[in-house]
């Protein structure tokens, strides 16, 4: 079994080494770590260099020639990879010294996973832990209150992903099928959509990293205190409250919508388990019946907002 780390960088020079020690220090340790950096001006490439010195076997670096961004940068990370499982790693987090034996722990307790990410510390720019508060919770995945098993679909497609890409590790087959190109979507909001699809995403409920927040990161947790102002909107969009007012009502079936319309999106792919059509009728159906519930409840501002709505060519289902 090989096991593989597809790692971006760029002007990481204040955290990445921290985070190399952290992955070369596994108590299972990691194969190959490939890194690719999207044009570092900083001393990135010489901390780099000098750990690859060190472990000449494990560390590869490719240097772009032109600034990709983050997700493509990772789409080239991940398909140099050659490990049987690929573990996603951002720059300037440090990884707990089991995430690698716990993950693969999940991996064979369920023999049918392609994928497994977890939950994570939250930890600011000089690594202090920051208190009370998960990855989990800074996102709104609220695992402990979801109906198990998790619809992943569901909640992803309404919520937003709850798959933070440096927590994610999953199975090489999952290459086969990821189209990374078809839409803009971030790659590992790709790679978790098809995995619910396929029913083979699972999660670990331990903080397997520390993720960093600071003010320069490309991707991550911006705005991450004013999110808890949305808990009670995010619980009405994952059936955990239900809506009252006509706000409420309004923005749950914006989300439902939006899962309807992200299932017709796979109607056409061959590598989903599930049965893509029956999915887009039950969507269809849920937003249909929120819709009347809605007309019901407010007739004179429901019938606004299907005007505005026909007017602007929003929402359709035909």
């Amino acid at each position: 079994m090989k096991l593989s780390v597809a790692m971006c960088s760029f002007n990481g020079e204040k955290y990445i080494k921290n985070q190399l020690d952290s992955i070369l220090n596994q108590t299972v340790a990691i194969d190959e770590i490939i890194i690719c950096d999207d044009g570092s001006s900083d001393k990135t490439i010489e901390i780099i260099s000098q750990i690859q010195q060190q472990n000449p076997t494990k560390i590869s670096l490719f240097r772009n020639t032109a600034n990709l961004g983050s997700t493509k940068n990772f789409e080239k990370a991940i398909n140099l990879c050659s490990g049987d499982f690929i573990f996603l790693a951002d720059q300037d987090d440090i990884w707990k010294e089991e995430k690698v034996k716990k993950t693969l722990a999940v991996f064979d307790e369920n023999p049918n996973a392609e994928g497994v990410f977890s939950n994570a510390d939250l930890i600011d720019e000089n690594g202090k832990l920051i208190p009370s508060i998960t990855i989990w919770d800074s996102i709104f995945f609220l695992e402990k209150e979801l109906p198990k098993p998790i619809d992943f679909f569901n909640v992803i497609s309404k919520n937003g992903n709850v798959v933070t890409g440096a927590t994610l590790c999953f199975r090489k087959n999952v290459k086969d099928f990821i189209n990374f190109h078809e839409d803009d979507c971030l790659h590992d909001e790709k790679i978790a959509t098809f995995l619910s699809l396929r029913e083979s995403l699972y999660y670990s409920t331990e903080n397997l990293i520390s993720y960093r927040i600071h003010s320069k990161q490309q991707v991550g947790m911006k705005n991450m205190y004013k999110l808890v102002t949305k808990n009670r909107l995010k619980r009405i969009i994952l059936d955990l409250d239900k809506p009252s007012s006509f706000k409420e009502y309004r923005h749950l079936s914006k989300k439902k919508y939006l899962k309807f319309h992200k299932s017709k999106k796979y109607l056409k792919s061959d590598s989903i388990k599930i049965n893509i059509q029956d999915l887009i009728t039950k969507s269809h159906s849920e937003f249909q019946d929120l819709n009347i519930k809605m007309k019901l409840k407010f007739p004179f501002r429901y019938r606004f907002v299907s005007l505005s709505d026909r007017l602007l060519g929003k929402r359709k289902t035909i």
